[in-house]
């Protein structure tokens, strides 16, 4: 009876230790608010993270990749945001138009509207009396690789610097690169692939041919054709590039890349960024084990693992420590 006592106690502790746990991995040590932001497209449902322990040097404003994302991106944002507020930043961040209260559709918007929205929300922050705007940092991973460039390009708001993480640099020569890597993890043969890249290129000359959703709809090889909103939004960005934006930006600008993106070619990034931008103005840094989402490159292999992640250690076992600790370093150099 005393064994079964002293079993039940260790299990009541064990279980205690991991409740303590994981309450910690999810607690965020920073103050976090929501926000209205008013633009002229609408209103945008934003959450401002603050430091909790010390005045704000500036603000983190952050640009979100491709899909229907809110302001924390599920939560999976705010271990991040909690690296900014450490380094003494406050991080803004917003739902796309359409998602999470926010006004709109954001399949109606081109990068050129995204860089717009940007902007308002910088011109919003500026003019809050409680928000120390002295510094003024331009995050943007992924797809928003496309939309950072372009702010900053149009000098319309002061920029301290920019941050990139996992940015391509044109959209049909990324999405050509994304589909070979996948295909390769399928294990697909090469003349698979050829195949499969041949019925994208039919995809890419009804997009130049300005096709309307029914033309795309009777002409497409896609076994599973694209909805008609998506459609129109491939419409109006598949010609983005950014090199003609690179060029013109003239503050310093820290690009972070993983060694394992299946999505972004890095080696072409690297090379354009490094060719476009001053090197007095460029850093570079790369993240070992690390997928497009700066997840660990093993847990994207299973969603089980990412899963359990996300639930259980985001800030230990989820996003690469390596990225947490580059994105404070590059936050408090500033």
């Amino acid at each position: 009876m005393k064994r079964v006592k002293k079993l039940i106690l260790l299990f009541t502790g064990l279980l205690m230790i991991l409740g303590m746990f994981i309450w910690y991995e999810h607690f965020y040590d920073m103050h976090e608010t929501t926000k209205w932001i008013p633009t002229t497209k609408g209103r945008l449902a934003a959450v401002l993270t603050q430091p909790k322990r010390r005045e704000s040097r500036g603000i983190v404003v952050l640009v979100h990749g491709d899909a229907a994302v809110d302001a924390t991106n599920e939560g999976g944002y705010r271990t991040m945001m909690e690296q900014f507020a450490k380094a003494g930043f406050t991080t803004i961040s917003w739902a796309k138009p359409g998602v999470a209260g926010s006004t709109g559709n954001w399949l109606n918007q081109s990068m050129d509207d995204r860089a717009d929205e940007v902007t308002e929300v910088i011109q919003w922050a500026r003019k809050q009396p409680t928000i120390n705007t002295e510094k003024i940092v331009l995050w943007g991973v992924s797809q928003g690789g496309w939309v950072v460039p372009k702010v900053a390009a149009q000098k319309k708001v002061p920029l301290s610097k920019v941050i990139l993480v996992s940015p391509a640099i044109d959209w049909v020569t990324q999405n050509t690169y994304y589909t070979t890597q996948k295909l390769k993890q399928e294990g697909k043969t090469p003349q698979q692939i050829t195949e499969a890249l041949g019925k994208e290129e039919q995809v890419i000359t009804l997009l130049k041919n300005n096709a309307s959703f029914q033309e795309y709809l009777a002409n497409t090889p896609e076994p599973e054709p694209m909805s008609k909103e998506r459609w129109s939004f491939v419409k109006k960005n598949f010609r983005a590039n950014s090199r003609s934006d690179l060029e013109k930006i003239n503050v310093p600008v820290e690009l972070i890349l993983a060694d394992h993106d299946q999505n972004v070619d890095i080696k072409d990034t690297e090379k354009t960024y490094s060719e476009k931008i001053p090197t007095d103005l460029l850093s570079v840094y790369k993240m070992k084990n690390t997928a497009h989402s700066m997840v660990y490159a093993n847990l994207t292999q299973s969603e089980f693992l990412t899963t359990a992640a996300y639930l259980l250690a985001p800030k230990d076992f989820l996003i690469n420590r390596a990225f947490l600790r580059q994105s404070f370093l590059s936050v408090a150099r500033d």
